[in-house]
């Protein structure tokens, strides 16, 4: 894996006329690297023999769909992460095709090679796709396609395999490849083969690694955005309309904001406006519960309503409204701004404290049931919660948080989430609610998570990558959600992007691009951003593009890449500027004042 990289590059940069180091570099994105988790995706065979996979655990590693094509089918073999085709004694043909932007059937999503980010990233900052890099071995011919939604051929290379196993780039023509939908691969009549990926080769603008960082987080929560319903999909790969997230939405909001701001100039400016506003009319338009928005919707009859067997959640419409009263400001939108704490208002919230003096979690999905839980245990998401209620209603009394200043489990997130937007919690004065001085809390948890894997494994690939996370999102196998914390035994599987969001905090932020460094090396790092998750011992990694987790990497990113750079963190000065906030934030910090 780690030789095909290394040479693969290095062959792709001297098909590009550039020498490694300089400032446009080319790196690989995998299409698809055939990986099987056994067990949940092995593929079944269907009725006539050929392959079938279970399409909620089987996606691309660009956050598509993927199938099997061709009369051959039945000859498919997958396994020991290699396809395999054998058909010497056959005159049909088989292959793989793979949607390059969203749903194969969705027709609306393309890929345009030379602005490959698409979207309103501005052209200064898109990638061009320059390479095709096929890692296969056998004999026979394989001929490599892209097609447009309607099955226009946009270009083709036949490639002869002899055998030898070695990779070879294909130049790609970017400027006439421009509404690309599938990328096909097809063996022909009498060849065997075995492909272990399929990757592109993207050729990036010249750009520090640090915005580069940035960049590429925002670039794969774009590709959960779902234009239909002005919202974003919890998982890239699934249909819009849904399993929409209403927190990931109100953060890519505030994120798209950031990145057209004129310290970041990522993003078309006039696009920010238009999304921001369109997805607050969306959601203006969802049915709530006392109030509360879900967790989840899903488009029925047209409308969007709470997804079945999801809560009406009072931690993500605190982080909804809260990112979007910060987008409004950054944006300059006092219309949006009013709106967003207009809707925000009609929570009744005194309607969700239950008896022990806390905040609810919310509302069950018939919109009465009370959840019993509440929010009191120390961290973001009650710091948050807390921060909405007195926004609601500055006379409300409830019972205070936990002053342990230790998240639940030790769960990384939880001692990042709410300075992703608010710059009070970086003090080292305790807070006037549980006591707890939070930057010393949130360095003792970073130290914490750093020292995990060199104390409990310490001959692991983690421990010696300087690899750590213990947070929560999608399990190893990406079929359920799964929470780690460091004050659990046993914890093998690490999310990433607790080291974006940590970024913040670290003493060293050249030691957090060291280390994405190595990760970007390792394959764990790509021009979509972080995989998902990684298990300790190296041997598997989730290249999911999660929503909620792309939303906390992209805005730590951001808040790193200030930290890096010493330039302003307009986030944090759009808290300190909104009165409303920092009225709120009276209940933390007393003497919290608006502006410098």
């Amino acid at each position: 894996m780690k030789q095909l990289r290394k040479s693969g590059i290095l062959a792709a940069c001297l098909l590009a006329g550039m020498a490694p180091g300089e400032e446009r570099r080319l790196v690989w994105q995998p299409v698809l690297e055939y990986l099987l988790k056994e067990g949940v995706t092995k593929p079944a065979t269907s009725s006539d023999g050929s392959l079938a996979i279970n399409p909620f655990v089987s996606y691309t590693h660009i956050g598509t769909d993927f199938g099997f094509h061709g009369p051959g089918g039945r000859y498919l073999s997958w396994e020991n992460g290699r396809i395999s085709l054998a058909l010497k004694d056959t005159q049909d043909w088989a292959g793989m095709w793979h949607s390059l932007a969203g749903q194969a059937r969705d027709g609306s999503e393309v890929m345009d090679f030379a602005r490959a980010y698409g979207g309103a990233i501005v052209d200064k900052w898109q990638p061009r796709i320059v390479a095709l890099l096929v890692n296969g071995q056998g004999k026979g011919r394989l001929k490599m396609e892209i097609k447009s939604p309607a099955q226009e051929l946009l270009w083709q290379k036949e490639v002869t395999l002899t055998g030898s196993g070695n990779p070879s780039p294909v130049p790609l023509p970017c400027d006439q490849i421009r509404l690309a939908k599938f990328l096909n691969w097809t063996a022909e009549p009498g060849s065997e083969v075995s492909l272990s990926s399929v990757r592109l080769g993207f050729e990036l603008p010249a750009m520090s690694f640090e915005r580069y960082v940035l960049l590429s987080s925002y670039a794969k929560l774009f590709r959960c955005y779902a234009p239909v319903t002005g919202m974003v999909r919890d998982r890239a790969h699934i249909e819009q309309g849904a399993f929409e997230s209403t927190p990931a939405t109100g953060l890519f909001g505030l994120a798209t904001a950031i990145m057209a701001h004129p310290s970041v100039q990522m993003v078309d400016v006039d696009f920010a406006k238009h999304v921001v506003r369109k997805i607050h009319t969306n959601v203006e338009g969802i049915a709530t519960a006392k109030g509360l928005l879900p967790h989840f919707v899903k488009r029925m009859d047209g409308q969007l309503r709470i997804h079945p067997g999801t809560e009406y959640s009072t931690v993500d419409t605190a982080l909804y409204s809260q990112s979007m009263l910060l987008a409004a400001q950054i944006l300059n939108d006092s219309v949006l701004q009013k709106s967003v704490l207009d809707h925000l208002r009609k929570v009744q919230i005194r309607d969700l404290v239950l008896p022990n003096g806390a905040v609810s979690h919310g509302l069950r999905d018939d919109g009465s049931s009370l959840i019993p839980f509440s929010w009191r245990d120390w961290g973001g998401e009650t710091a948050l919660v807390m921060l909405m209620a007195r926004m609601i209603d500055p006379t409300i009394k409830f019972d205070g948080m936990d002053g342990n200043g230790k998240a639940w489990q030790g769960t990384g997130f939880i001692a990042e989430i709410q300075s992703l937007l608010h710059p009070d919690f970086d003090s080292t004065t305790p807070d006037a609610v549980s006591g707890v001085n939070w930057l010393d809390a949130r360095k003792s948890m970073l130290k914490a998570q750093k020292d995990y894997f060199p104390a409990k494994y310490p001959g692991s690939f983690a421990a010696k990558m300087g690899l750590f996370g213990l947070s929560a999102g999608e399990g190893a196998l990406g079929t359920r959600y799964e929470v780690g914390g460091v004050d659990l035994p046993a914890q093998e599987l690490i999310h990433p992007h607790y080291i974006l969001m940590a970024g913040s905090v670290d003493e060293s932020p050249k030691a957090i691009y060291d280390l994405l460094h190595r990760m970007e090396h390792a394959g764990y790092f790509t021009p979509w951003g972080l995989v998902e998750n990684i298990t300790a011992d190296g041997k598997n990694y989730l290249p999911m593009f999660s929503a909620l987790n792309a939303c906390f990497e992209t805005l730590g990113a951001y808040h790193l890449l200030t930290k890096s750079t010493g330039t302003e963190d307009i986030i944090h000065r759009a808290s300190r500027d909104l009165k409303e906030i920092r009225a709120a934030m009276k209940l933390f910090y007393p003497t919290a004042v608006a502006g410098h």
